[in-house]
């Protein structure tokens, strides 16, 4: 069984019905769309799409709305898409409205003149082209061109080392966010954050635009360096992370990325919190059948490091073998997981730091029994699914079975590491919760009679109650 999950980009190379049915029974646990591109209408179809394939084919397949967030552009070209910066040149950059040529250009952020000063460095078109800034004015940036080239209309601009006075919400990000709770997203993927506070103040919106989806989890992409000053207290506000190794090798530089994702998935699984390694993982194969070996290498190391999943972008948004990139990646990660045990982070590092006392030491002893007593899988009967993601940042060496009655968590938990997830009605006993699970069991698993399984539970059932028993139970003994 591959525990690594895969999200998927869709894009005009996989939104039809039988392209995300073939990369579903390929793989895809979670389907990422792009809200930097797309109107609320084409993207309605498509989440209707993907819930409709994923329904027919009784597969839990969870639907993450990514934010377009504050990505600061240059403006257009007066003559044509784009302009030749020469190195030497003084170029400007200014917050007025004008139609650009090889001197000046337009920026979409009003604030980069009171943010910068003389000596920042401004990188454009993910670094290609590099500015130095000799002077900053109330409208203008006046620069000059350290490393020259085509810059192409509307192309992003980084700052590396400036900390930005600007919020991870635009007045685009708030109308996509109302659409996307609208739709029942299952998750939320913030862009470009810095601080707590713009996950606060996502979750400070969600309540305002729709109390009743306010809890649906955040995912915070990690692009800048201030994010990695503040990881600890970003982790403390969301569910999950990304580490969003593009704009983050930008502004950090290249060589830094590989340290800081190790970082990032150590804390994150640390503390409990979801944890997504993007960008690049099989870049070739949006125009080649086959990865390099670097990128293999890459994504498995991405597992070795403790990734809860790897995320393909331009590969099935826009590639021209969004199926074959989708099989490649589950058998690299695959065949990576055969060697967990030889190269990958040891279970021992896994600490869970921040999360209930009760629910650790839960998770903990299902994971202790399961190895000890060599159980077949750990069964977890939930509500939320919060105790079947601690289960699974404790790294069990059996699959965990996650039973839950809720529509909402069954999808979400497709992002879960090694979890399977099932829909199952309510239970009001003990006794009928374990026959449930394993009437399951022997329908939709390899699980046979006599195999011993660990379950964890809130008792009294019908209570709903908080999972607070860890029991060893043979399937068809006695209760």
């Amino acid at each position: 069984m591959r525990k690594t999950r895969i999200i998927c980009t869709i894009g005009p190379a996989s939104d039809s019905e039988e392209r995300l049915a073939a990369m579903m029974a390929a793989g895809m646990n979670v389907a990422r769309l792009n809200f930097s591109h797309g109107t609320h209408e084409h993207h309605a179809r498509g989440i209707d799409r993907i819930r409709t394939v994923a329904a027919a084919m009784g597969l839990p397949v969870a639907i993450l709305q990514d934010l377009q967030g504050p990505r600061i552009r240059v403006g257009a070209f007066a003559q044509g898409p784009t302009v030749e910066l020469q190195t030497g040149a003084q170029f400007t950059i200014t917050t007025q409205a004008v139609a650009g040529d090889s001197e000046r250009v337009s920026t979409t952020y009003a604030g980069l003149p009171a943010d910068v000063q003389r000596g920042d460095r401004l990188l454009l078109d993910d670094g290609n082209l590099e500015l130095e800034v000799e002077s900053a004015h109330e409208t203008e940036v006046v620069t000059r061109v350290k490393v020259g080239g085509t810059l192409r209309a509307h192309k992003g601009i980084n700052l590396p080392g400036v900390q930005m006075d600007i919020g991870a919400l635009t007045e685009k990000d708030h109308a996509d966010l109302a659409f996307g709770l609208q739709q029942a997203v299952d998750y939320v993927a913030v862009s470009f954050v810095q601080t707590e506070k713009d996950i606060v103040d996502v979750r400070t919106a969600m309540r305002e635009i729709n109390p009743e989806r306010a809890h649906t989890p955040i995912i915070a992409k990690l692009e800048r360096p201030a994010a990695l000053d503040n990881l600890e207290r970003i982790l403390d506000h969301c569910e999950g992370v990304m580490v969003a190794r593009g704009d983050l090798g930008v502004e950090i530089s290249a060589q830094k990325v590989p340290s800081a994702q190790k970082r990032i998935i150590e804390l994150a699984n640390e503390r409990g919190n979801l944890v997504v390694t993007a960008t690049q993982m099989l870049e070739s194969m949006v125009s080649t059948p086959r990865p390099t070996r670097a990128e293999a290498s890459d994504v498995a190391n991405a597992i070795f490091d403790g990734t809860d999943a790897v995320m393909l972008s331009a590969e099935t948004a826009v590639g021209e073998y969004p199926l074959e990139t989708v099989r490649t990646i589950a058998e690299i990660i695959r065949e990576a997981e055969q060697h967990e045990d030889d190269w990958g982070q040891s279970r021992e590092r896994v600490v869970l730091q921040t999360a209930p006392v009760t629910a650790v030491a839960l998770a903990m002893a299902a994971r202790e029994l399961a190895q000890t007593l060599e159980a077949a899988a750990i069964a977890v009967f939930t509500r939320s699914g919060r105790n079947v993601r601690l289960v699974s940042k404790t790294r069990p060496p059996v699959p965990i079975i996650a039973f839950t009655s809720d529509a909402e968590t069954y999808t979400r938990m497709a992002l879960f590491r090694g979890v399977v997830p099932f829909q199952v009605p309510r239970v009001m006993t003990l006794e009928e919760m374990t026959r449930s699970a394993e009437q399951v069991l022997l329908q939709s698993s390899p699980l046979d009679v006599g195999d011993q399984i660990v379950i964890i539970a809130g008792i009294p059932i019908a209570d709903m109650r908080p999972a607070n028993i860890v029991l060893l139970h043979t399937i068809g003994g006695d209760i």
